[in-house]
């Protein structure tokens, strides 16, 4: 089923006049995306590194796969084992931001509280996040930007 621009917009304004919001979702992601990144300081150096981005210039809702086939001698090991084998395998806790990032579990309750992930400008938000708690900080781009999506 598709729909097209003003069938979408229909369906939206039924949705609103029912009662639903898209605000307390979307405010619930902002604030679950700054705590996401709150990160502890520590030491007197600060390096900020990324890589491989693949050029994923507008933010996308992320899901890893659920299925990664490691053949041979790599059958059952990382990086081809997906939702909680990876979980139990990493001693990650189910439900955190760390599961959330790694595996497809609970994508849909993940996405609601975290909206939607990458983008060139989320990486320019971030960065600047970064910098102002930690001046002279030193940002480093590890290349493969425009390889890939």
């Amino acid at each position: 089923m598709s729909l097209n621009r003003r069938e979408f917009l229909q369906a939206l304004a039924i949705a609103s006049a029912g009662g639903m919001s898209l605000q307390s979702n979307f405010a619930s992601a902002q604030t679950t995306a700054q705590k996401f990144y709150d990160l502890p300081k520590f030491g007197n150096v600060h390096f900020l590194h990324f890589t491989d981005c693949h050029a994923q210039l507008l933010p996308i809702y992320f899901r890893e796969p659920n299925v990664n086939l490691g053949i041979g001698a790599q059958e059952g090991k990382t990086p081809h084992l997906v939702g909680e084998y990876f979980l139990k395998a990493n001693d990650i806790t189910a439900g955190t931001r760390d599961a959330h990032a790694f595996t497809y579990l609970d994508y849909v309750t993940a996405a609601q509280n975290y909206g939607k992930m990458g983008g060139f400008v989320h990486m320019e938000t971030l960065i600047k996040q970064i910098k102002a708690s930690r001046p002279g900080a030193l940002l480093l781009d590890g290349g493969d930007t425009w390889q890939g999506s």
